[in-house]
């Protein structure tokens, strides 16, 4: 989910230097048959600018690919690299419930209780939806990235009053707990508890909970107006080529969506979740049952053909698509971020994965 400051983002870009965490692969030199394969599935979709971003694959603690595609700025000829910072889109949602989770962890809410628990002010149709349903997609709650006012709504800064504002009198689209609908809407409302509870900003939370202590340096929540060095640039095709977008206003998706981060510190984060490091082992249960949906708390939690469980997501904001999954019986992880919107990156992770698993 999008004014732009993108030329001296770009410049910024340009200047600034940088070494990877992780070892980064020179596929064609030295590299192995698997990191071969891999790399021609991306370059396949980047050859016609279907996929420009970046991409990590790993297993264990082997990285297998780690590289970057196409153009992280097209008007300033910069290469994406490993170190590419792009927005994320939906797999904010993630860090979101990871945050309600620890907060029950402290003793500070239960995710069993109803939402009016913590926001006095929330309407009567919210009365029985509880914290678990908003992270589950079940709360009934309408989506509000599907108002017909959105376009317009979402170009301007909102507090975060403003966003419950915009979705919280609308009816619910079912019986809480009844059935299933992905809904962002129930996010920002998660971001609004976590700030009731803390009495702190949703963005600190996130940086003192899980950024700082994971040495997640090349995240955060975008905001508007941030200068950002290694910031990628998003596009989508157009009918004669690649087209800039325009940003919506970074405080719209707020908790369901506004991060930025890079395929590196994705992987320091799934090592970190299913390596106990973030969630004691109760919780990251909750977070990866599957419920309706297939949907856990904040991810989706599937099978392949041969019963493999993969715990995945998927993100889309203005200009950018991304994917990020994890295997935990074989611990692989495979990240891929674009900066060109559609389903090539979600191509581009599936064969990735596929892959992954067959080696």
């Amino acid at each position: 989910m999008k004014p732009s400051l993108r030329a001296l983002v770009s410049l910024a870009t340009a200047l600034a230097c940088a070494s990877s965490a992780f070892p980064q692969s020179t596929p064609g030199s030295g590299a192995t048959p698997v990191e071969k394969r891999m790399d021609q599935i991306v370059k396949s979709y980047a050859a016609s600018n279907a996929f420009m971003g970046t991409v990590l694959v790993s297993e264990g603690d082997h990285v297998l690919l780690n590289q970057g595609y196409g153009s992280a700025d097209l008007e300033w000829n910069i290469p994406n690299a490993p170190d590419t910072r792009l927005r994320i889109g939906s797999l904010t949602k993630q860090f979101t419930a990871a945050l309600v989770l620890l907060l029950q962890q402290d003793g500070k809410l239960d995710i069993k209780d109803p939402v009016s628990k913590y926001l006095p002010d929330a309407p009567q149709t919210w009365q029985k939806v509880t914290l678990a349903e908003l992270m589950g997609n079940t709360s009934g709650i309408p989506d509000f990235t599907g108002f017909k006012e959105m376009p317009a709504w979402g170009m301007t800064s909102h507090t975060v009053d403003e966003e419950l504002d915009f979705f919280k009198n609308k009816p619910l689209d079912f019986e809480p707990g009844s059935k299933w609908a992905y809904s962002s809407s129930g996010f920002e409302v998660l971001g609004a508890v976590i700030e009731k509870v803390t009495g702190k900003s949703y963005g600190d939370q996130l940086q003192a909970r899980i950024f700082d202590p994971l040495e997640m340096k090349s995240t955060g929540l975008d905001v508007d107006g941030l200068i950002l060095t290694k910031r990628a640039q998003g596009y989508r095709p157009g009918t004669s080529g690649l087209l800039s977008v325009r940003s919506l206003s970074m405080s719209v998706p707020w908790a369901a969506g506004s991060m930025y981060s890079t395929t590196q510190d994705l992987l320091k984060w799934e090592r970190a979740l299913f390596g106990g490091q973030v969630l004691n082992k109760n919780s990251l249960k909750l977070m990866t049952t599957p419920g309706k949906g297939g949907y856990g708390l904040g991810v989706y939690v599937t099978a392949n053909k041969t019963g493999t469980t993969i715990v995945t997501h998927g993100g889309a904001i203005a200009g950018f698509k991304t994917s990020l999954s994890y295997v935990p019986d074989r611990r692989i992880a495979v990240v891929v971020l674009s900066n060109v919107e559609g389903e090539a990156a979600n191509s581009v992770a599936d064969q990735l994965l596929t892959v992954a698993l067959d080696q």
